[in-house]
């Protein structure tokens, strides 16, 4: 009799458990809705346009060598005599092919591989960094990023899409000049060159001697 009751008292504490665990089941709070929804693809990735350009297509040895060897035709239509120095690097920096006319100096190696690579990490002409930034005050700011700002390079744009960056050094006519005239001779109009927007601080160039 005695272990009938306390099995009874048993069930009857064990059901109330039950009862207590889904009323407080019924009535907890229901979990809070994200406040935001996943993200989806294209909103967690760069824009159609942005990614076409930044999507890796490398300038090949012929489209540089031809460029290359506009330039300087270019550069002795100015000056019979002359010559240039051109560097093509592909997007990551690399050298795909460099041209040094006979009699040029080594700086003009130098400088036209500098202008390519600032080309190619600003993605627009040298030029405009020289108008942006070209002030004494403004680029001894710069300085530490060692930023060259001098005109003469230009990046490779075919179909919206940064192949690689050319840079010119030493060339009869200008490296400017020069630049673009070989870029509109083997890859068709470009945008029109960009104007100084100050003095040059060392002043004009030598008319050229023939």
């Amino acid at each position: 009799m005695r272990d009938a009751q306390m099995r009874n008292v048993g069930f009857a504490v064990l059901g109330g458990l039950l009862t207590a665990t889904t009323a407080f089941a019924q009535n907890r709070p229901s979990e809070p809705a994200p406040a935001n929804p996943p993200l989806t693809l294209a909103q967690a990735t760069m824009a159609p346009e942005i990614t076409k350009r930044a999507h890796l297509q490398e300038i090949n040895l012929e489209t540089a060598r031809k460029l290359a060897d506009a330039c300087v035709a270019y550069s002795r239509s100015a000056n019979a005599n002359g010559g240039a120095t051109v560097v093509v690097i592909g997007p990551s920096g690399n050298i795909i092919y460099a041209q040094r006319s006979d009699g040029q100096i080594p700086n003009n190696f130098d400088s036209a591989f500098e202008k390519a690579k600032m080309a190619l990490y600003m993605r627009a002409p040298t030029r405009s960094m020289v108008n942006r930034w070209g002030s004494p005050e403004a680029a001894l700011a710069r300085a530490p990023l060692n930023l060259y700002l001098v005109e003469g390079g230009y990046p490779i744009i075919v179909d919206d899409m940064m192949i690689g960056a050319l840079g010119v050094g030493g060339a009869s006519g200008g490296d400017e000049e020069c630049g673009h005239a070989a870029l509109v001779k083997v890859l068709g109009p470009q945008p029109a060159m960009v104007g100084p927007v100050r003095p040059n601080p060392v002043g004009p160039a030598a008319p050229p001697t023939r």
